[in-house]
């Protein structure tokens, strides 16, 4: 089977890999990457940025949060009250972890390869 290199590098493809690697789901997706695009922003901002409710805009990034994928910092406003903008994590690091699940996905697949036993035209587990 051949790898088509230039579907990899796909953001459609990619946002599938987050998707599959990190357990993602599609509005969390595109979450992160408007807030890549727009960073420091808070959820309002975010949700109108997107066009999307701010309830569906908050939960992608309370989730983002606890996945480690986003940071957030707190703001004091000049009239009273505070509001939490949203930092994506750089791209780079987001390679990193993509990198490392692939690393576990990998040793686990290659132990279950390992466990195969071919014993006269049957497969079987050792």
């Amino acid at each position: 089977m051949e790898v088509d290199f230039k579907e990899l590098f796909d953001a459609k493809t990619f946002a599938h890999i987050l998707k599959c690697l990190l357990n993602l789901t599609q509005s969390e997706v595109e979450v992160y990457f408007a807030l890549h695009e727009h960073p420091n922003k808070s959820v309002d901002e975010l949700a109108e940025i997107m066009g999307k409710d701010r309830s569906g805009v908050y939960r992608s990034l309370q989730n983002l949060l606890e996945k480690g994928l986003v940071s957030r910092e707190y703001r004091i406003l000049k009239h009273g009250g505070y509001k939490y903008l949203y930092i994506p994590v750089p791209i780079d690091d987001l390679k990193l972890r993509l990198k490392e699940e692939l690393n576990k996905w990998f040793q686990v697949l290659s132990e279950v390869v390992e466990g195969f036993i071919i014993e006269l035209g049957e497969v079987k587990e050792s």
